[in-house]
């Protein structure tokens, strides 16, 4: 895929570097020097020094073949407005923003934008879900989430093969992290301490959840 990534910062390069690994082409676009000289070095990817809300950049990069924008920097306002280019004048098919205030995400999706991800959020849940015992939860839409947990020795479904255990309408054991391996499960495999499992769950069911696996 052609993939537009505007803002080069932490989060900005760590995403290009999985998806150059993933063999797909990258534009970023970067409006600090320093960011965009270090981005070009680093990476092969097409490096635009400029600012991703005005439309020149964008066309410089390549919006008009592009399949997919993300629009992460650390600025609501141009994340904001390269997003609102990109879908409504470019008719960019996939478009994905972040935004540090999670009350902006309504203004994201009325602007049809496809995936909204608060970085505030999402840090606030993950140290919420470390609390509760889950290390992490990822939103994928607006009712279903992604949970990990680390079985410990005192969670009931150890020793148990998944098809024993009984998990809400709405929820599944996607995936077993054992030993630096993963593996995805069966009905006859059975749950070790110490396993991490990767949970997609409606959030409606999210408490039964982890009944059912923390205890």
């Amino acid at each position: 895929m052609y993939i537009i990534v505007i803002g080069g910062g932490r989060i900005g390069e760590y995403l290009v570097s999985m998806l150059v690994e993933e063999g797909h082409n990258i534009a970023l676009i970067e409006k600090n020097e320093e960011r965009a000289r270090h981005m070009a070095e680093n990476y092969d990817i097409l490096v635009i020094k400029g600012d991703g809300s005005e439309a020149d950049y964008l066309e410089d990069a390549g919006i008009a073949k592009a399949d997919v924008l993300v629009a992460c920097t650390g600025n609501d306002q141009v994340n904001f407005v390269a997003c609102q280019l990109a879908k409504n004048t470019y008719n960019v098919a996939k478009v994905i923003a972040r935004t540090t205030n999670p009350s902006n995400k309504v203004l994201y999706e009325s602007l049809g934008v496809d995936v909204v991800i608060s970085t505030t959020e999402v840090a606030a849940k993950a140290m919420y879900a470390g609390i509760k015992g889950f290390t992490s939860v990822l939103t994928f839409s607006g009712d279903v989430e992604m949970l990990h947990v680390r079985v410990d020795k005192n969670s009931p479904i150890i020793n148990r093969k998944l098809s024993e255990i009984h998990m809400p309408w709405g929820s599944i054991i996607a995936t077993i992290l054992r030993n630096g391996q993963i593996i995805v499960p069966r009905g006859d495999e059975s749950i070790m301490e110490g396993d991490e499992l990767a949970i997609v769950a409606k959030k409606a069911v999210e408490k039964k959840v982890k009944e059912i696996v923390l205890g």
